[in-house]
């Protein structure tokens, strides 16, 4: 085998002038040699086997497809290409060039593409016993470079046994590949650039179609862009287009509904290669209706700014019959069309030369501009945000939606704090009263597509307000309605209090962060100022996007600015924004936080693995700012999703964010006593809630009192709510201005950092569900518990005991991967892995 190596080796090399193999191939090949003798012989056999690939043409080595252990030097064109090839779920030997094949291949992050490629293989013929020859395939379980490269070693014979790719790629942020789509976009790509590779390769080889999933809410340029340049791709290859290039929009609401449209003309034309190549056909055609839509819609395969393609291709339905290859009509046209609507045309008198009649020519000049201007006149109309399906969805959710954009929901720690559960973080922090809080929104519409959105993007997005805009004050009316009658259905809860339910009929605080972008809606100072006539404080929640809204804001009981990453790469990452100068977005919104005068929080979400290690990035923006608060809240997981790559382990422990928070106290700190122009302030750990993974950083000059003989420090974070009513209506009606201390009040001992009841009030009491009780209550710094369930101190036996299994756990992870304290490993779809053997004892519950 070694001289074997050899041989092949050194006709590689040799070769390499002639045929141009560039030096990636040969660098792969040369690492293959110095893993020699570290592999079995099996092994070797299948590198040789996997990186040379003869081609039938003139028997010498052709291009074989990179994988993910090329060591590839900085300075090659193309250092992303090489990703990871999963053959385990590929019919294996499967080729996409073999004659007669149908194969349908996606790339998904949401889930869309996937289930768009299944909804089209649905509505093709079986075989009588219910199996299909057409392959779904996601787009990584094929080596692209290989099938492309290297065809069926049965050719076709005649333009009926051509094989068909259908491929169906979403867009991911700034118009990019997705991570799954990278080996096909990627692999295309450099092969088409490839000047070792005959321009028409795939012509006469394959059809295809490419159908593209993207968000208009990005930029126009971006809208499905990975499918736009890989369509050009394989026309430069040669490959043949039959249904030309299909764009979905997410936003519309109805992605399927488009995408059945884009199918009509698609669905014949595989039926036949179904009935030609394999004897399959319908006993009863399936898209009738389809097609009847069809007629009155586009199926938006038109070039931009020439119509439909449906109208424009009339030769391209005979690219079936017997015409020879030359004569078909490519139709690998990138453009979206726009809808027709011909109803109701009306025709002037006097039109036309002879008796005011037109002829018919003229007539359909009249009709075409007259639908022009119609179809102007719909777009031009404001639409509603929500749509029926996304209304649907949001219902089943528990919302209530208010007119066209708004909504509010019942929050959990309203009903917690109606049983005597204990309330919420804000009860904690700010002294509101839980089970009289209203979450709700004016706007469900938000500028980022979160990773962490525990709504996994299932709302309308947007960068400015497009939609059809409700009154102000029938949205708090409806609101406060609504929301009084989910709590009158609260009622037959068991353990509700009685006092408490009476209580919550009457609604004093209001959270604005229930989902979207509060700050969006056009005329969010009228709603504001309502709600304060009604003596309802407000919480409003911004992403920190629209910093010309927050410096035109009235004043607000708290305003947040959501800070999710210090960096423009991380927040690029992380929030997914729609306005690609996100972070200077950012940036400028926490300065406007300044100049309010009332109480302003930059928010902090710690993902791990994603932005827990930024401290200086976050003491940076936060200077910037100068706010009240700085709030730190471990991620919520909300489930598996395939519109999120988070997992359990990028939730932080409760005591992780308190590091995190003493870590960014500390470093704001070093600003401050740097001085320079503009240091920040100082500011203390002031509270902290448990239960919801909270920490509050508070500055000291606006909430902190020290007692002048013993020193003792007492926290002033509450919120005398009484008080601030009658300043923001004196403010409202009169222009008196008001500051932060002007309304503050004393923090309960039992919410302060450091205290025993970690921020619950101990007026309720701590309920666990079964088999949800921590076994451990504290540990060391660790991980070694110290106290059991009962908060009772851990006996010296059983903590050896544990010491020794920690030991032994750290020292086979370290055996494993140096002296890392803990390791992240990143997955195929992005996904960040934390292990951690330290917190081996966390997550361990009792049974009550």
């Amino acid at each position: 085998m070694s001289n074997l190596r050899s041989i092949v080796l050194t006709s590689l090399i040799t070769g390499v002038v002639a045929s141009g193999v560039t030096y990636f191939m040969v660098q792969k090949t040369l690492n293959d040699a110095m893993r020699e003798g570290k592999e079995n012989q099996d092994a070797d056999d299948q590198s040789v086997s996997s990186d040379v690939v003869v081609n039938n043409d003139n028997d010498s080595p052709s291009l074989a497809s990179p994988t993910d252990d090329l060591d590839l030097p900085s300075n090659l064109p193309h250092p992303s290409i090489p990703t990871s090839i999963d053959l385990h779920s590929t019919p294996q030997g499967y080729r996409v060039l073999t004659k007669s094949s149908i194969t349908i291949t996606y790339a998904t992050t949401t889930g869309t593409c996937k289930s768009l490629a299944h909804r089209l293989a649905s509505k093709l013929p079986t075989r009588p016993d219910g199996t299909s020859p057409i392959n779904v395939l996601p787009v990584p379980s094929l080596d692209w470079w290989d099938q492309i490269l290297n065809g069926s070693s049965t050719p076709t014979t005649t333009k009926y046994d051509t094989p068909i790719l259908i491929m169906i790629l979403p867009t991911w942020s700034d118009g990019t590949s997705s991570y799954e789509s990278t080996s096909l976009t990627s692999g295309v790509d450099d092969i088409a650039n490839d000047w070792r590779v005959d321009p028409n390769h795939l012509k006469y080889k394959l059809k295809y179609a490419i159908y593209g999933v993207g968000s208009s809410a990005y930029d126009e340029e971006t809208f499905c862009k990975p499918a736009k340049v890989l369509n050009k791709q394989m026309r430069k290859l040669g490959a043949q287009n039959v249904n030309g290039l299909g764009m979905g929009d997410v936003e519309s609401g109805d992605i399927e509904s488009e995408f059945d449209k884009w199918c009509v003309k698609l669905i014949p034309k595989l039926e036949y290669s179904l009935e030609h190549n394999h004897g399959i056909k319908w006993v009863s055609h399936p898209i009738e209706e389809v097609v009847k839509e069809e007629k009155d819609g586009c199926c938006g395969g038109g070039e931009e700014d020439e119509g439909c393609g449906c109208k424009e291709d009339k030769e391209e339905e005979n690219i079936w019959n017997d015409e020879a290859y030359d004569d078909f009509e490519d139709l690998s046209s990138e453009g979206s069309a726009e809808e027709s609507d011909y109803e109701e045309y009306e025709i002037e008198e006097d039109q036309g030369d002879k008796g005011g009649v037109a002829d018919l020519e003229d007539m359909g000049k009249i009709m075409k501009e007259q639908g022009k201007e119609k179809n102007e006149e719909k777009k031009m109309e404001p639409k509603e945000m929500v749509t029926p399906k996304q209304a649907a969805s949001l219902k089943k959710e528990g919302y209530k939606l208010i007119g066209t954009h708004s909504a509010v929901k019942l929050c959990r720690w309203t009903k917690h704090q109606l049983r005597g559960r204990g309330g919420c973080y804000k009860h904690t922090f700010y002294g509101i009263t839980s089970y009289q809080c209203m979450e709700a929104t004016p706007s469900l519409a938000c500028a980022n597509k979160c990773v962490f959105c525990w709504r996994h993007h299932k709302n309308p997005v947007g960068r400015t307000w497009r939609w059809k805009t409700d009154d102000p004050y029938e949205i708090v009316a409806s609101a406060v309605d609504l929301h009084v009658n989910m709590i009158k259905g609260t009622k037959g809860i068991p353990g509700v209090l009685p006092e408490r339910w009476k209580e919550a009929h009457t609604v004093a605080h209001c959270a604005l962060s229930l989902v979207g972008e509060p700050i969006m809606y056009p005329r969010i100072n009228e709603l504001l100022q309502e709600l304060h006539r009604r003596h309802i404080s407000t919480f409003l929640v911004t992403n920190g996007q629209h910093p010309e809204a927050i410096d035109t804001l009235v004043p607000v009981s708290q305003l947040y600015v959501s800070v999710d990453a210090p960096t423009p790469d991380s927040l690029e990452a992380i929030d997914r924004p729609l306005f690609k100068d996100a972070f200077e977005r950012l940036k400028t919104s926490l300065k406007y936080l300044r100049g309010r005068g009332q109480r302003t929080v930059a928010r902090l979400t710690i993902v791990k693995g994603w932005n827990s290690d930024e401290i200086d990035g976050y003491a940076d923006l936060i200077a910037l700012g100068q706010v009240s608060f700085v709030e730190l809240k471990g991620v919520t997981f909300c489930g598996t999703s395939d519109a999120s790559n988070l997992n359990m382990s990028n939730s932080p422990w409760h005591h992780e964010v308190e590091e995190f928070a003493e870590k960014l106290r500390k470093r704001l700190q070093v600003l401050t006593e740097r001085g320079g122009r503009d240091p920040p302030p100082l500011y203390g750990l002031a509270c902290a809630h448990k239960h919801s993974c909270s920490v509050l950083l508070a500055r000291v000059d606006q909430f902190a009192k020290d007692n002048p003989v013993t020193g003792e420090r007492k926290w002033w974070t509450w919120i005398d709510y009484e008080k601030y009513n009658k300043l923001a209506l004196a403010e409202q009606h009169q222009g008196i201005k008001f500051g932060v201390e002007d309304y503050i009040a004393p923090l309960p001992d039992w919410g302060v950092f450091g205290a025993s009841e970690e921020g619950f009030d101990p007026t309720d009491l701590r309920y666990h569900k079964k088999g949800k009780r921590p076994r451990y209550k504290r540990f060391d710094e660790e991980g070694i518990p110290t106290h059991d369930a009962d908060d009772k101190p851990i006996a010296e036996g059983l903590r050896a005991e544990l010491t020794a299994k920690m030991n032994t756990a750290v020292a086979k992870f370290q055996a494993a991967n140096g002296e890392a304290e803990s390791v992240m490993t990143e997955s195929k779809k992005g996904e960040r892995l934390i292990e951690d053997p330290r917190l081996m004892f966390r997550g361990l519950v009792v049974g009550r």
